[in-house]
C-alpha cells in the first residue's frame, strides 16, 4: 500500500504529542480510579479476599465530595458589568445604562442556556477529577455552554493554567461516521475545504476511545465511529482560529472566529505548580479508603470465623447426621445413653475478638473526615435546638476556612465565563442588543409609575466598550437565612423597625412564611383603605349636615333680626308718644 495513504494531519499529530504527555504523566488512569473510588467501585485492581467473607465499601469520599459540592454551590451568583470610565457626566449615564442592559442579557442567557446546571456539574468534574471545562458558542443568535470533559481537551502548554495564554487548544469528540462524511461534504459546500469524494470515503472509523472518560462503555458502540479533533489556534493577528480534522484528512480549513479569546474557561479545584489540571480532592484520599475498606473486610472475616459458638460433633455415633442443622429436631445416636451425648457432640467457646481492629477502622474514618474538613462540625451534625444559628453558622463558617480557595477560584472562573460571552457578543451580535428597560416616572397624582420600554446597544458601542465584571455573591445556606430571620426579629422586637419593614427584608425561601405575611399586610392596607373611604363618606356626610344646619340657623337668625327690628321701631313711636304725654 502507499504510504501517501497512511499520512496523517498536522492536528492529528499535534493530538498525539498532548495524548503521550498526558499518558506519562498517568491522567487517564488516575481521572479513572477517582471516578470509580467516588461511585463505590473500590475493589477495582485490587486482590479480594479468598474467603467466603464479601469485600466490604465504606465509601467516606463520596460524602466529602458532596459537602464540599454543597459548600461551593450553596452561594447564588449574578454576572454584574460595572463601567470602567467616563468622559463626562451624560457619557457616564449611557455606560451605565448599557451595562445594565449587558447584566441583564447575559445572565437570561445564561439562566435560557442551562448553564447554571453545566457549572455545577463542572465543579462536581474538577473535585472529584481536579479540573472541569465550559466552552460557548453562539447558534441562532444565542449563546450556549457545553461541557468538555477533562480528557477531551489538549493545551499547547499544559504547564501553565491560563487557557487565554495557550499557544492552541485540541478538543476531541466521537461521531458516527455517516455523519461525519455528510458533515465533510455539508463543508465542502460552503467552500471550508476541498476534499474529494475518495477522501471523503477515505475516512473510516477507529478504536481511539482508549483516552475517552467512560471508556468502559464504549467498547461496544453501536454505529462505526471515528474520532474528530478541533484545533483553536491565536494566530499571528491576535485572532483565534479554528480547524476541525480526523486522522486522515482536514474537515474544515481554519477559519477566523474574529475573536480575541479563546471561547472556553475551566475551573481547577487546587492548583498545582508547573501543570495545567491541577489536583482533585480524591486523589489525597484513596489509600486511607483503600486500607478503611481491607480493615472493614478483616473485620468481617474475622468475626466470621471466631466470634460464633462452633458445634462438634462425633459423627459416627449419629444415626441422622442432617438433623444437626435442623431447628427442632430429634438427634438418633448410636450404642450409647442419652445422658452420654455430651460425650459426642459439643460447642466450642466462640473466641473473643480484639477490639484494636475497631478502633483502627473507627479512627481512620473519624480522622480521614476531619483532615479533609468534612467532620460532623463542618457538615452541620449540630443540634440546631442546643446552638443559636449565629453560633452554628460562625462553627461552620471557621471550618469552610480551608475551602477559601476553591470559593476563589469558583469566583474567577465564573468571571472568566463572562468575559468570552461578551467578547461572543461583541464580535457574533451583528445588530446588536435589543432590549427592554424599565422606567419610572411620576404621574399626575404624584405616584410612581414604572413601565417598560425598548432600549438598543449598538455594535459599535459594544466594541468600544472597556468593561469590568463583577461578580456578585449570596450565601444562601439555610444557617444563614436562619441568622438573618434572628436579627430582623430582634430589630422587630427593638422597635427599630416596623412589621411591613420586617416582611419586605426577609430573605426569600425563609422559615416565616414571607408569601402568607405579605397577603396579611395587602389585607391590612386594603381594610384601612376601606376604613380610610368609609372615614371620608362620614367627614363628608358631617361636614354637609353642619353646612345645612349652620344655613339653617343664619335664615332663622335672619328672621328673627327683622322680628327684633319691628318691635325696635315700635317701641320708639311708644316712647315718643309717652315722652310726649310725659312733657304735656
Amino acid at each position: 500500500m502507499d504510504k501517501e495513504e497512511f499520512k496523517t494531519t498536522a492536528t492529528w499529530d499535534l493530538y498525539e504529542i498532548g495524548r503521550n504527555y498526558n499518558r506519562r504523566l498517568n491522567m487517564y488512569s488516575e481521572g479513572k480510579e477517582n471516578y470509580d473510588y467516588y461511585h463505590g467501585r473500590q475493589w477495582e485492581g485490587i486482590q479480594k479476599p479468598k474467603s467466603q467473607a464479601e469485600p466490604i465499601t465504606m465509601n467516606i469520599i463520596k460524602p466529602i465530595v458532596k459537602y464540599k459540592l454543597g459548600i461551593i454551590n450553596q452561594n447564588s451568583f449574578e454576572i454584574v458589568f460595572n463601567p470602567n470610565g467616563a468622559q463626562d457626566r451624560e457619557d457616564l449615564q449611557r455606560i451605565k445604562d448599557v451595562t445594565e442592559g449587558l447584566s441583564q442579557f447575559v445572565n437570561k442567557a445564561w439562566e435560557k442556556s442551562q448553564s447554571g446546571k453545566t457549572v455545577r456539574a463542572i465543579v462536581k468534574n474538577a473535585c472529584i477529577n481536579s479540573e472541569g471545562i465550559i466552552y460557548f458558542y453562539v447558534e441562532d443568535n444565542t449563546i450556549l455552554s457545553e461541557e468538555i470533559d477533562k480528557n477531551n481537551i489538549y493545551y499547547g502548554n499544559e504547564n501553565s493554567s491560563d487557557i487565554q495564554e495557550q499557544p492552541y487548544i485540541l478538543v476531541t469528540y466521537r461521531k458516527p461516521i455517516k455523519e461525519i462524511k455528510q458533515k465533510a461534504r455539508d463543508y465542502r459546500e460552503k467552500g471550508l475545504n476541498n476534499l474529494t469524494d475518495e477522501e471523503i470515503n477515505s475516512i473510516i472509523s477507529d478504536l481511539d476511545y482508549e483516552e475517552q472518560q467512560g471508556k468502559d462503555f464504549m467498547q461496544q458502540e453501536v454505529s462505526p465511529m471515528c474520532l474528530v479533533i478541533m484545533r483553536f489556534e491565536r494566530m499571528s493577528d491576535g485572532k483565534v482560529w479554528v480547524s476541525e480534522s480526523t486522522k486522515t484528512c482536514d474537515l474544515i480549513a481554519p477559519q477566523s472566529t474574529k475573536c480575541e479569546m479563546y471561547p472556553f474557561a475551566h475551573f481547577v479545584w487546587e492548583e498545582e505548580k508547573g501543570y495545567a489540571r491541577g489536583v482533585s480532592e480524591i486523589r489525597g484520599l484513596i489509600d486511607n479508603q483503600r486500607e478503611l475498606n481491607k480493615t472493614a473486610t478483616r473485620r468481617a472475616i474475622a468475626v466470621k470465623l471466631g466470634a460464633y459458638p462452633k458445634l462438634v460433633v462425633a459423627s459416627d455415633f449419629i444415626k441422622n447426621r442432617e438433623a444437626l442443622s435442623q431447628v427442632g429436631a430429634t438427634i438418633e445416636v448410636n450404642g450409647m445413653k442419652a445422658d452420654d451425648v455430651r460425650t459426642i457432640a459439643n460447642y466450642l467457646n466462640p473466641a473473643m475478638i480484639s477490639p484494636d481492629a475497631y478502633n483502627l477502622q473507627n479512627d481512620l474514618m473519624i480522622n480521614t473526615r476531619q483532615l479533609a474538613g468534612a467532620g460532623d462540625t463542618a457538615t452541620g451534625q449540630i443540634d440546631p435546638e442546643r446552638s443559636s444559628g449565629k453560633a452554628i453558622l460562625a462553627i461552620q463558617q471557621a471550618a469552610q476556612q480551608p475551602l477559601n480557595e476553591q470559593l476563589e477560584n469558583y469566583k474567577y472562573f465564573l468571571e472568566d465565563c463572562a468575559r468570552v460571552m461578551f467578547e461572543l457578543i461583541k464580535v457574533y451580535f451583528l445588530k446588536g442588543l435589543n432590549l427592554h428597560r424599565t422606567v419610572e416616572q411620576y404621574n399626575e397624582l404624584g405616584n410612581v409609575e414604572s413601565y417598560d420600554e425598548p432600549f438598543s446597544i449598538s455594535k459599535r458601542e459594544l466594541e468600544k466598550m472597556d468593561l469590568d465584571i463583577k461578580i456578585d455573591i449570596t450565601p444562601t445556606t439555610a444557617y444563614d437565612r436562619y441568622a438573618q430571620e434572628l436579627s430582623l426579629e430582634n430589630l422587630l422586637l427593638k422597635g427599630i423597625i416596623n412589621f411591613e419593614e420586617y416582611v419586605s427584608s426577609l430573605p426569600e425561601g425563609s422559615a416565616m412564611p414571607k408569601p402568607i405575611l405579605e397577603v396579611i399586610i395587602q389585607k391590612r392596607k386594603e381594610a384601612k383603605a376601606e376604613i380610610a373611604k368609609i372615614q371620608q363618606r362620614m367627614n363628608a356626610m358631617q361636614g354637609a349636615m353642619q353646612q345645612a344646619v349652620m344655613e339653617n340657623e343664619g335664615q332663622m337668625m335672619g328672621g328673627y333680626g327683622n322680628e327684633m327690628q319691628d318691635v325696635s321701631e315700635g317701641g320708639n313711636e311708644s316712647f315718643s308718644t309717652f315722652g310726649g304725654q310725659a312733657e304735656a
